[in-house]
């Protein structure tokens, strides 16, 4: 049977429906054969050993090939002052500073984060102390952009693998920030008020509350923070990731010690995830409280890991309301240490 879900905070609409998952499909991917020609590339590297191969003559992210990106404006270093993380503006951005002499110009900044001077193409690949260097650069770079003063919204994101929109497969994030707030996250915003209002505490707190309380969409439960699948997740597996104490600013997160216990518990938990998802195709979303807003007493940030399992098709094009064929209780309990 069918269930309609609504999630109270994100407004959004699923409808989980396991018997879907049964459907004869004539175009469904192979998906040991991998999804194009840079999963075979990888295939084929993995058979000599050289997953973590540093320095590929056409990867623009690679060690050696610096000169292919803009300069760096943000690098972490190493003792021997080698970059481990590198920041670079976006070459192809999706909205830019400079304004074009048009009211409809889309403004803002776009960054790449290279997570890795070595050529890898999952996070999972990443060792917890490398993990915990990529959160700090996500922090450094939202603390940049809230104080330069021009931006209300800051954005980390990550694309892993074809099917989740990347277009390099070496390990990499993107970092927008905007002079508004954007219209979905408004609306969130709005939603979460109005409960805060009514309840006179923080939503995201009482949801932590609940779902740790329950378990049945447990995946983690430690070090501080908290994962579970969603009541309404939109694909097989999503999983939320938030901290156990309010905490409405990634930023926040500024001690070394901080970020590595975050860099723990993300490492298992993708550790968890990427097996379970074919070839490691998902987004990662890094949602932080906007800059400005007065919105610090009931909003929290919350790491998204959203796999691309299944494509969106006519029905949720139109109606906005997602099909999931795998419930988020059956998701945890398959997701969760054992």
């Amino acid at each position: 049977m069918a269930e309609l879900r609504t999630d109270w905070l994100s407004g959004r609409s699923v409808i989980v429906a396991e018997h879907r998952a049964l459907r004869p499909n004539e175009f469904a991917l192979n998906t040991a054969a991998g999804t194009g020609a840079q999963t075979v590339a990888n295939l084929a590297l993995a058979e000599i050993g050289l997953t973590d191969v540093v320095g590929v003559p056409s990867c623009p992210f690679c060690v050696g090939n610096e000169s292919k990106t803009p300069p760096a404006v943000y690098q972490q270093l190493d003792a021997e002052g080698r970059w481990q993380v590198r920041v670079v503006p976006n070459m192809y951005p999706a909205v830019t500073d400079a304004a074009g002499g048009s009211a409809l110009d889309a403004r803002g900044a776009h960054e790449l984060i290279v997570e890795s001077a070595r050529h890898i193409d999952r996070a999972s690949a990443l060792s917890s102390p490398e993990l915990r260097q990529v959160l700090e650069t996500y922090a450094h770079r939202l603390r940049y952009a809230r104080d330069d003063g021009r931006f209300s919204y800051g954005l980390v994101f990550k694309n892993q693998g074809p099917r989740a929109g990347a277009s390099i497969a070496h390990l990499h994030s993107q970092f927008i920030a905007l002079p508004q707030i954007p219209p979905t996250v408004a609306a969130e915003l709005r939603r979460a008020e109005q409960d805060y209002r009514q309840n006179g505490l923080c939503p995201y707190c009482r949801l932590i509350e609940r779902e740790r309380a329950s378990g049945e969409r447990l995946v983690w439960d430690g070090g501080g923070y908290v994962a579970f699948c969603p009541f309404a997740s939109l694909q097989p597996f999503e999983i939320w990731l938030l901290p156990h104490h309010h905490e409405p600013f990634f930023e926040s997160l500024s001690s070394s010690e901080a970020a590595g216990s975050l860099a723990d518990v993300l490492h298992a938990v993708l550790g968890r995830l990427e097996p379970n998802v074919p070839d490691a195709a998902y987004n990662m979303l890094l949602r932080n409280t906007p800059w400005r807003a007065n919105c610090d007493n009931w909003y929290h940030w919350r790491i998204e890991l959203l796999p691309r399992v299944n494509s969106f098709a006519g029905f949720e094009i139109a109606t906005g309301v997602h099909i999931n064929p795998v419930a988020p209780e059956k998701a945890a309990r398959q997701l969760r240490p054992i």
